[in-house]
């Protein structure tokens, strides 16, 4: 179903009495949370069932307050949702509860906050209580996800006429597709058990079928059989079974799966190419009128072999892509890790020593390489950024500087035979965008403009702000990225499908056919769109159309502190694992300057063994490290510390990976400066401190 944004993000407010409403929105929209103020209970009702992200309820307006109805609304909340109501109780001291709390907490996810309370507490509550909402619509977007890949993957066994099946080794439980039982006879409606299956093969076929599955059992090889099956009509028919071996991690083997299909058409072209082969020597003096008989035969069966050929080999290439793209990723996702660590190392002794040196010479060289570092960074993050698999970062980007800073890396792409031309429409605003990926499609664009150009030409890239015009985006104004180029052009046939996956008219090993299906991905998760036009000999046109994030100015809100200034001393004592010596020696030594006591660890099982004898206020940890993982770390660091705060400081290009464990504001992406590290350290340590009364509270809780 469409989403409506704008109604989903929404607060909820049901505070009958006096200016409690008013009062509350205004405390609100100083972090520019919408809110709908709702007069009564029936007005909540019907204002949560058109959506919203969390719903704000005075103590007072539960009075005579009929809850089987809101039951019944929490009850048909689909299997991700788990809808946040904040209750501001009326309580004063020594006064019981109201009773209706005691009802409301064993029915809704409830956040109860005691009046009185101050603004930032209401504020801070119902931006967590928005927050958990959001992480529920991402889950939601996933589950829909998974659904529609599934869709796809029946589509696709279905249109190659494949069935699937699924075999439990331990209990012999059968699962198969409505294809599979068709392939066996069986109506799809009906039962079919692997005691069916068995049934169901022709005698002379069935211990052969037996002793390829005892093989494949013992073997860690896929595995392929062709046998006759009886259907209850008493027809025979051929069945091609292909599948493998899962096993669990220790490796013993707990289930098998596959595909099936229907080769009687093969079966019976084989038996007339034999049958022919037959005649022919039989018939030797009708030879020539034999021939010309089978010669045709053999053609039509030639044909449908050739097909079928054909089909597996393109599913091959299609697989082969895909596993080329996965290791790709892997690859760089390491390669990442480990360069910014080395970057790390670089830029955090430069910053050091431009912080402590008094002579103004070595502090100006020391910047020249800070500077150069940096954008050794950024340009590492543009080149390996197609090999991460997050969801995106989305927030408002200034365009222009996105594409100023790109400059150089789109002239090197492209090379000196095509001359590059930048067009940013004056007081362009804000797009929202993840910025990473966007480098990337313009970049994958540019790239596509060059192959577009063998023998040179002009590629231009413009930015415009435009109002989507005919219907098929939301209304509204958006941010338009052009990229043209003075290419061959495509044809209107082809037009259609280079928005496919794995679509690419690119011999084999020239292209992946991914980079125009990821810069539609990437446009569409942002809100907006990709169209693209073309005029054979005359070149082609891409444009990336992305929603307007508001009027905010465009210089960068944030100001690094003074170089020269030092951080003011702190104190607290800090773990820190990680398995560089050198990254590690140079965390160690900027805590230390910033007045923490520091002790380290180069593995996660020292670090945990460090961790159960001491006391400590917060934990650093590397996420990619040999034998035990940062994810490792964590889980076991919490399972004995549920308290204690911990920040992890990597390089990894895979922030899907990281997200499972960690949030991503409790995340140091390496390189760093001191002052970024100080910084991270200082919100880690704040946000467990503030917590600590509320769980306190809790506890407490009567």
């Amino acid at each position: 179903m469409p989403v409506n944004s704008s109604l989903e993000e929404r607060i909820l407010i049901l505070a009958p009495h006096g200016r409690d409403a008013e009062v509350i929105a205004q405390t609100l929209s100083r972090e520019r949370l919408s809110c709908t103020s709702c007069t009564d209970y029936a007005t909540l009702l019907e204002e949560l069932s058109r959506g919203a992200g969390a719903a704000l309820i005075t103590e007072e307006a539960l009075v005579d307050m009929d809850f089987s109805i809101l039951e019944q609304w929490v009850e048909a909340q689909e299997s991700w949702s788990d809808f946040p109501f904040v209750i501001l109780s009326a309580r004063q001291r020594g006064q019981d509860r109201h009773p209706s709390l005691d009802v409301l907490e064993r029915l809704i996810n409830m956040i109860l906050l005691e009046r009185p309370v101050n603004a930032e507490t209401l504020l801070r509550a119902s931006v967590s209580a928005l927050r958990a909402r959001r992480r529920q619509y991402l889950s939601r977007s996933h589950l829909h996800e998974r659904a529609r890949s599934e869709e796809h993957l029946r589509l696709a066994l279905h249109a190659g006429r494949l069935g699937s099946w699924s075999l439990e080794l331990e209990t012999s439980i059968l699962i198969v597709s409505e294809t599979c039982k068709i392939h066996f006879g069986i109506a799809p409606e009906s039962e079919f058990t692997y005691d069916d299956l068995l049934q169901a093969i022709h005698a002379d076929d069935r211990q052969r079928h037996l002793d390829v599955i005892e093989a494949a059992v013992l073997s860690k090889e896929d595995f392929a059989i062709e046998y006759k099956v009886v259907w209850p009509d008493q027809s025979v028919h051929w069945v091609q079974i292909r599948g493998q071996t899962m096993r669990n991690r220790v490796g013993v083997p707990v289930r098998m799966a596959g595909v099936s299909l229907d080769i009687s058409e093969r079966r019976e072209a084989e038996n007339r190419l034999l049958e022919s082969q037959s005649a022919l020597q039989q018939f030797n003096e009708t030879l020539e009128v034999r021939i010309e008989e089978r010669t045709s035969e053999l053609a039509q069966a030639n044909d449908r072999l050739m097909r079928e050929m054909a089909e597996r080999e393109r599913t091959q290439i299609a697989l082969v892509q895909a596993q080329k793209m996965e290791a790709v990723g892997r690859l760089t996702g390491g390669i990442a890790h480990d360069f910014n660590n080395l970057l790390n190392v670089i830029i955090g002794n430069v910053d050091l020593i431009e912080r402590l040196s008094g002579d103004e010479r070595i502090k100006r060289m020391a910047g020249a390489a800070r500077n150069a570092t940096k954008r050794g960074a950024k340009l590492t993050g543009q080149l390996l950024a197609f090999s991460r698999n997050q969801s995106l970062d989305l927030k408002p980007v200034d365009i222009e500087s996105v594409i100023d800073g790109m400059k150089d890396l789109i002239a090197v792409s492209v090379g000196a035979g095509i001359h590059v031309t930048v067009d940013i429409a004056p007081a362009l605003p804000r797009a929202v965008a993840d910025a990473n990926q966007i480098e990337m499609a313009i970049l994958n664009l540019a790239i596509n403009a060059r192959d577009a150009m063998p023998e040179g030409g002009n590629l231009r890239i413009e930015a415009r702000q435009r109002e989507a015009y005919d219907g098929v985006l939301k209304r509204g104004e958006y941010v338009v990225i052009a990229v043209k180029d003075s290419g061959s052009g495509i044809t209107q046939d082809i037009l259609s499908k280079v928005f496919d996956p794995f679509f690419t008219t690119k011999s084999v090993g020239k292209g992946t056919g991914l980079g125009l299906s990821q810069v539609y991905g990437i446009a569409d998760q942002s809100g907006g769109m990709a169209r693209i036009e073309s005029t054979v000999g005359k070149g082609t046109t891409v444009e990336v159309w992305l929603p307007v994030a508001g009027t905010r100015p465009v210089q960068e809100q944030y100001q690094e502190p003074l170089d020269h200034e030092l951080m003011p001393k702190e104190s607290g004592n800090i773990l820190v694992i990680e398995d560089d010596d050198e990254v590690r020696q140079f965390i160690v030594e900027c805590l230390e300057i910033l007045g923490y006591t520091v002790e380290q660890a180069e593995n996660g099982w020292f670090g945990l063994e460090k961790l159960q004898a001491g006391r400590f206020d917060l934990l650093i940890v590397d996420f990619l490290m040999p034998g035990m993982n940062g994810a490792e770390v964590i889980a076991a660091a919490r399972a004995r510390h549920p308290d204690l705060p911990i920040l992890m400081a990597t390089g990894y290009a895979d922030m899907q990976a990281v997200e499972k464990v960690i949030a991503l504001e409790a995340v140091l992406r390496k390189p760093f400066q001191i002052s970024e590290l100080a910084g991270s350290v200082k919100r880690a340590m704040h946000a467990q401190a503030l917590q600590q009364p509320r769980r306190s509270s809790a506890e407490h809780r009567p």
